[in-house]
């Protein structure tokens, strides 16, 4: 794997300056001190500083806006196909991919910067293994534009393929007996030929869980008997209506609506569920019980916050802020203090710890 190196010497001086004020809004409080943190790998889709403008400029055109700097532009696909409607959605993302990230390890104690060799551009860090060993990511550029799941053994950089077409294959985690849970959409790209299901190691079908409806970004609990997910409502308008849904890994049944709110994810511990939710000031992030109750703000920042991923050790979470149209790394305790800058020289999505 290669690491990447530092081009400051081709960063304009207002670059810089815009750089540096970022910094030190995140840190107008005490930020978390970087020796307290894990160095456990963050691994993300990031683009370095031309790109990452290039970028935010390109959702300002899709969006036919400016780029809402209370809203992180990059965060999620859905966003990008609710806002180029259904049938503008494939010519977005083709626009998208011509600005290709690159999923990196970061040592968020040290702040190095990895290149994960064994995916290609524009590939998205799905799930880690429960001992960090491996990790699951989708990529498209072996399936003509159908993402499939694959799986990296990271110490060996063996990577095999999980799933097959026709569907695409978008989401994915590990879960008991390394089984896989994985999301798929029909290859006509509607919502209601979509589901989730459950791949034995070998990526064979086990059970379909749910089927009629995209279940959004679903992870197993640690402790193996719940799934999360977010039933994601796309009509637009200037409240999300998402859901965060928690259910049974077996097939049949309904889940049960937990409250408002994307990007959920359970705490290593599985007592919490962290998730964004949207409010008057811009999402914020919070937590919950797995049975919805003891919902509270994560801290009192003003910062808007999309896509946590909580340490290993569940005293962090890492998340994805966009502040000046461009979608940034940042860094807060798990009891809402200390928020701080990580990357503040490119753009960062999906990360996954």
């Amino acid at each position: 794997m290669k690491v990447l190196t530092s081009r400051a010497s081709t960063v304009k001086a207002g670059v810089l300056g815009l750089l540096g004020a970022l910094a030190m809004s995140a840190c107008a409080t005490p930020g978390v001190p970087l020796e307290e943190v894990t160095d456990a790998p963050i691994a993300l889709v990031y683009w370095d500083g031309p790109a990452a403008r290039q970028r935010a400029e390109l959702m300002e055109q899709l969006s036919g806006q400016r780029v809402d700097p209370k809203r992180p532009g990059m965060a999620s696909m859905d966003e990008v196909m609710r806002m180029a409607g259904s049938t503008g959605g494939l010519v977005a993302s083709q626009k998208l991919a011509q600005i290709p990230g690159r999923i990196v390890l970061l040592n968020a104690r040290t702040l190095e910067r990895t290149r994960f060799s064994g995916a290609p551009p524009n590939a998205r860090p799905l799930a880690w293994s429960r001992d960090h060993k491996r990790m699951l990511f989708n990529s498209d550029h072996l399936e003509a534009g159908r993402n499939q799941i694959y799986e990296c053994d990271m110490e060996t950089g063996e990577v095999r393929r999980l799933t097959r077409g026709p569907a695409h294959h978008l989401e994915g985690d590990y879960g008991p007996l390394d089984q896989i849970l994985t999301t798929w959409i029909g290859s006509d790209n509607r919502g209601q030929s979509a589901g989730m299901d459950v791949l034995s190691p070998s990526g064979e079908k086990v059970r379909t869980v749910v089927s009629g409806f995209y279940p959004s970004g679903p992870r197993w609990s640690p402790q193996e008997e719940l799934i999360v997910y977010v039933e994601a409502d796309n009509r637009g308008g200037s409240k999300d209506a998402s859901v965060v849904t928690v259910r049974g890994s077996e097939a049949g049944g309904n889940g049960r609506r937990i409250g408002r709110g994307r990007d959920a994810i359970f705490s290593p511990d599985g007592s919490w569920i962290v998730f964004s939710s949207q409010g008057p000031k811009g999402w914020r992030l919070q937590r919950m019980r797995p049975d919805g109750s003891a919902r509270k703000l994560l801290g009192g920042s003003t910062l808007s916050a999309r896509w946590p991923a909580v340490s290993p050790d569940g005293q962090h979470i890492a998340y994805v802020s966009n502040e000046d149209g461009i979608d940034r790394l940042y860094l807060r305790r798990m009891d809402g203090s200390g928020d701080r800058i990580l990357l503040a020289d490119g753009a960062a999505a999906f990360p996954i710890w």
